[in-house]
């Protein structure tokens, strides 16, 4: 009996240090940066968390994108065009534009590594924002700011 009580609670501890560490890597997500612990903790009950393996393909350019994807352990790498390529890792996240406007993705994504990913599902994403539009401003003003400075850094 006490063994099986010590079990589970280092179960209950690696579970709690689980959804500690969720919480730490959605607020670091830049696309999260101006949210309040309260609101991360709701965007929190939408993520899922799976594994993918290396070469495996995470997103096409072109097809319709229905979920923002973070990065909590492993790279992927990013095809825009037929030859500009970036490297993602643990913090990094795409599909937060075909998330918000429903269109389809503008690169490929594929997997460069072994990875841990946090998934937040497009439909209970947009029934979050409309329960709590602040959420929505917030987010909006993010994702205004990133392409500004994409903007910026074209023209240059």
């Amino acid at each position: 009996m006490r063994v099986e009580r010590s079990r589970l609670d280092g179960g209950a501890h690696l579970f709690r240090r689980r959804i500690d560490e969720k919480t730490k890597l959605l607020q670091s997500v830049p696309l999260f940066g101006e949210l309040s612990r309260r609101q991360i903790a709701q965007i929190e009950q939408l993520v899922t968390e799976i594994t993918t393996p290396a070469g495996q393909r995470l997103a096409t350019a072109g097809d319709y994108g229905k979920e923002l994807v973070i990065i909590v352990e492993g790279h992927a790498t990013v095809i825009v065009g037929r030859k500009r390529t970036v490297r993602l890792g643990p913090g990094d996240f795409w599909g937060e534009m075909s998330l918000v406007d429903g269109g389809p993705r503008s690169a490929t994504v594929e997997a460069a590594s072994d990875m841990r990913l946090l998934v937040v599902e497009g439909r209970e994403f947009s029934r979050l924002l409309q329960r709590a539009p602040l959420i929505a401003i917030k987010i909006m003003r993010v994702m205004s700011q990133r392409l500004r400075d994409v903007e910026a850094s074209v023209s240059a």
